[in-house]
């Protein structure tokens, strides 16, 4: 374990001096883009075996993660690298502060899962209520549009009964973005924690 932490705070280091001296130099130091195979070498570069845990943990278990960001908008500059760690609260703050790049890291493999899921399902989705409707497998209301609030979005949602096929057909979508659109090397047990998360 001592190891392992040692790793993870050498890891730590590594990105913080290596996105600070982006930051340094300004956002014009950012790729606009990561190409998939750099995305993905990236990933593995920064990864280390998958381990063991009593738990999953892989949703937020913060309750006040929003009162934070005033702060933050006061102190940070978008257009910058964003660094968070673990699942999905780091798009709470990726939507205020509006970075050029983001790097979400974790010690769990399973949160690397996860964030893959979510990628895919960001780009197959046309707008939120597709992504919710892609996210929970439920058929999407009619009543909703591109300008539907994030209240109209659940509130449409709520009493729709989850799609065994619509399930089925979002997760091979998953796999085609992941495997087929780009091309990523994931081995069968790592598209098993993909669809463990989904």
């Amino acid at each position: 374990m001592t190891r392992r932490l040692a790793r993870a705070a050498g890891l730590w280091i590594w990105i913080v001096v290596a996105v600070s001296g982006c930051v340094r130099l300004g956002a014009e130091a950012l790729p606009p883009k990561l190409a998939d195979d750099e995305f993905w070498k990236l990933s593995m570069e920064f990864s280390e075996p998958s381990g063991y845990f009593q738990s999953d943990n892989l949703l937020s278990n913060e309750i006040a993660m929003q009162t934070v960001i005033p702060q933050l908008l006061k102190q940070a500059k978008s257009g910058r690298a964003y660094m968070g760690v673990g699942p999905e609260q780091n798009f709470t703050y990726i939507a205020a502060l509006r970075p050029k790049m983001a790097f979400i890291v974790d010690i769990r493999r399973g949160n690397r899962d996860l964030q893959l899921m979510y990628k895919a399902l960001f780009e197959l989705s046309s707008d939120r209520a597709d992504f919710v409707s892609r996210l929970f497998a439920k058929p999407r209301p009619a009543s909703l549009t591109k300008t539907s609030t994030a209240l109209d979005i659940f509130n449409a949602y709520w009493d729709i009964e989850t799609s065994d096929v619509l399930y089925k057909q979002n997760l091979q979508a998953i796999r085609d973005q992941l495997l087929v659109t780009h091309h990523l090397p994931l081995g069968d047990d790592e598209m098993k924690g993909v669809e463990q998360v989904y």
